[in-house]
């Protein structure tokens, strides 16, 4: 069952990665939901793990998009559309890609971590 996780945690990178941040928020959301329905048949230590990630991508994605909206009452006229949208492009792209990253590496050390204690216990 702990494949599931790593899945969707890729899938979840990807797709920060790519700037889908409406599909990130709805799998950061399922994917929490998932966490609570498979939570008998994965460690709780893993269950934190991956709950602290998902809520970063759920938060930081839900953080961008109340960015935006908030750049949005700065509109004065038309001619400021053009800048917003270029803006919104440059920082949604950065903050996007500062999430993925953040979670690939978290998802790394989560990884590695529970390699090593595998390998500890054998």
């Amino acid at each position: 069952m702990r494949i599931i996780i790593y899945i969707v945690t890729a899938a979840l990178i990807k797709l920060s990665i790519l700037g889908l941040g409406m599909l990130s928020i709805v799998t950061a959301f399922s994917s929490l939901f998932l966490l609570k329905v498979m939570q008998k048949k994965l460690s709780e230590r893993l269950i934190n793990r991956f709950r602290k990630k998902f809520k970063i991508a759920l938060w930081g994605h839900i953080s961008i998009y109340g960015a935006l909206i908030g750049k949005l009452t700065f509109i004065d006229g038309i001619s400021d559309i053009p800048a917003f949208l270029a803006s919104h492009l440059v920082v949604h792209h950065m903050a996007s890609g500062l999430i993925a990253a953040t979670l690939l590496i978290m998802s790394l050390r989560t990884y590695n971590q529970l390699k090593i204690s595998n390998l500890n216990t054998n």
